[in-house]
């Protein structure tokens, strides 16, 4: 499947279908924490990136095979989703196609947009990130397109949350010296007061980030985080549970699925039990050598990522 992923575990959707509309590292944003690396298209144009009706007929045949084993139905992938223009139609066909929650992972930007804001109304759940609070910060962690604004994107959220019958669970990435001090967090839990979210998990790098210096925080730092943000969700562990991939083509299914989400070694091990330990490395390593995937070591654990 071009479009469709997964199921694959999720710490805070638990097995979830993925959709994604938009093409690899297409965003509004270019964070530093980015697992994806960084956005080589970097636009705030919103068009529809593939037909519509392609994407709808994936998830056709998609949840006919995994609607029973799946809990989320998830918008998300290799760029901002709300960059879909026609994000709504896709919505609202996933709402007609299965009767599990529909779930829209976004950096947030867009949120000020009416339109936009319009495209997410019949979504179930709606997770927006909120890693700095300050315009300075956030052009030091998430590094916008020129013409997104910290406070605009702000009032977007307050907004969107008074008119959202949903729920809006944020999430802020927390990196060590950047935004896990005193003040940085102090002005984010102000922010989070106007914006009321429904929950609000607190995040950590756990794999490979777009640079190189960016570190997990402490133990002591996601205390203190807890300490003044209040009630949190704490997922700063790696996820655990099986990743769903068709095994037709392993050398395409390995690396859409590497390109989408960069996996541990033993990840993608597991992923494929119908295939020997000395077959997939001989395809990750030809892979490697086609200059598609790298292997890279973070926090002491082996990981395949994609080259965009």
């Amino acid at each position: 499947m071009k479009y469709i992923f997964g199921p694959v575990p999720s710490r805070r959707l638990g097995n979830s279908l993925g959709v994604d509309p938009i093409p690899s590292k297409t965003c509004n944003f270019s964070c530093i924490y980015c697992q994806l690396g960084r956005t080589t298209n970097l636009t705030n144009t919103r068009k529809n990136f593939f037909p519509k009706e392609d994407i709808i007929q994936e998830m056709k045949l998609s949840l006919k095979i995994h609607e029973k084993t799946m809990d989320f139905l998830t918008f998300v992938g290799s760029g901002e989703p709300t960059l879909y223009k026609d994000l709504k139609d896709l919505i609202l066909a996933a709402k007609r196609l299965t009767n599990k929650p529909v779930c829209v992972i976004t950096n947030g930007a867009l949120l000020y947009n009416r339109e936009v804001q319009n495209s997410l109304m019949e979504a179930d759940v709606i997770m927006p990130s909120l890693d700095a609070g300050d315009e300075e910060m956030f052009r030091r962690i998430n590094r916008p397109h020129p013409d997104i604004k910290f406070d605009k994107m702000v009032e977007g959220m307050i907004e969107f949350r008074e008119k959202f019958p949903g729920k809006i669970w944020m999430e802020i990435m927390l990196m060590k010296n950047i935004n896990d001090g005193i003040e940085s967090l102090k002005v984010i839990k102000k922010i989070l007061n106007q914006i009321n979210p429904d929950r609000t998990y607190i995040n950590v790098p756990i794999r490979p980030p777009a640079e190189s210096w960016v570190i997990k925080p402490s133990k002591e730092s996601i205390e203190r985080c807890k300490e003044i943000l209040g009630e949190i969700y704490n997922i700063s562990f790696p996820e655990e549970g099986q990743f769903f991939s068709p095994s037709s083509d392993l050398e395409n299914e390995i690396l859409l699925l590497i390109e989408r989400h960069p996996m541990r070694h033993e990840q993608i091990l597991k992923t494929f039990p119908n295939f020997s330990e000395k077959k997939i490395l001989t395809i990750l390593y030809k892979l490697e050598k086609k200059g598609k995937v790298i292997k890279k070591k973070y926090d002491e654990v082996i990981f395949w990522n994609f080259i965009p």
